[in-house]
């Protein structure tokens, strides 16, 4: 019995420890290397480094304008693209997980997409905001299309949803389906037998079971928003006047444009408390749902 326990223990640390390996030189590593260059004055390519200690994170909080417009931004565009992509991709769901026929091409069209480069997406769509909706203006006179979507402002931040939206609602509206296809159709007949109607099977028998997809759903969809970057960089390059610039393009722009690795390491560490500090909130939150459902 013992020998059959030690082989359990060895065949388990045999299948576990390559996977701990790549996932501490992969992610344990470079989170502790980047807290460890935050603290100093680097360029990012000579060898040698000033320890400053917390100044960067000082520097970060009370001089630095710049970073609290991207940090405005992002706060904007984390919440809209949320919402709207969860929102959407349930409802999307349903119709996919209907008795129509075409639920597969369905599912196909809106899956496509999300197979497509976000920085592609990006050019694509800063060729159809500026060209295409020009042209279609001219054609119809629809004031719609003569808006100034990426020259600023809310309208900037509302077109970078929608094609995050557009490039990413598919891959969350088949995690919905699958968590909608897990729901026991016994529940909702024995709903339908004590006379709820399909509205009310949804609110106190579907929804309260799909409580655990909802929540994987929405972790994945904030953390992907606060690291955007891609999208940001091909379709507006951030502009104009920083009031499209993301958190990690702000990052980015410190570390390999500005030459200041240390600085952006401390806005890395930053994003990475944020996102940590929402991402538990928002576990702990579907969690309690998840127990009183």
């Amino acid at each position: 019995m013992k020998n059959k326990k030690k082989s359990l223990v060895q065949e388990t640390v045999i299948f576990v420890l390559p996977l701990m390996a790549l996932y501490f030189v992969f992610f344990i590593l470079p989170l502790v290397e980047g807290v460890y260059y935050s603290l100093f004055d680097w360029d990012g390519i000579s060898k040698t480094k000033n320890f400053i200690g917390f100044k960067n994170y000082i520097k970060l909080f009370t001089n630095d304008p710049d970073y609290f417009i991207s940090l405005g931004f992002t706060l904007k565009y984390v919440v809209l693209n949320v919402i709207c992509t969860n929102v959407l991709a349930f409802l999307l769901a349903l119709v996919v997980n209907s008795k129509l026929k075409c639920t597969k091409f369905l599912r196909t069209c809106f899956f496509i997409p999300n197979v497509i480069s976000m920085l592609i997406v990006g050019y694509i769509w800063r060729f159809i905001f500026n060209q295409g909706f020009s042209a279609i203006y001219k054609a119809t006179g629809w004031s719609f299309f003569n808006i100034s979507w990426l020259g600023g402002g809310n309208a900037s931040i509302v077109a970078t949803v929608i094609v995050a939206m557009w490039q990413g609602v598919g891959y969350i509206m088949i995690l919905y389906l699958s968590g909608l296809q897990l729901v026991d159709t016994s529940l909702l007949e024995a709903a339908a037998i004590d006379g709820a109607n399909k509205v009310q099977q949804f609110f106190k028998v579907t929804l309260p079971l799909m409580v655990p997809t909802i929540g994987v759903n929405l972790f994945m969809v904030v953390s992907q928003s606060f690291r955007q970057f891609d999208l940001n960089l091909s379709l507006t390059e951030g502009g104009p006047g920083r009031q499209t610039t993301s958190l990690a393009l702000d990052i980015y722009t410190e570390g390999y444009q500005n030459n200041r690795m240390g600085y952006a390491e401390a806005k890395a560490v930053i994003l990475f408390l944020i996102v940590i500090g929402i991402a538990i909130l928002q576990l702990r939150l579907t969690r309690s749902k998840e127990v009183e459902a």
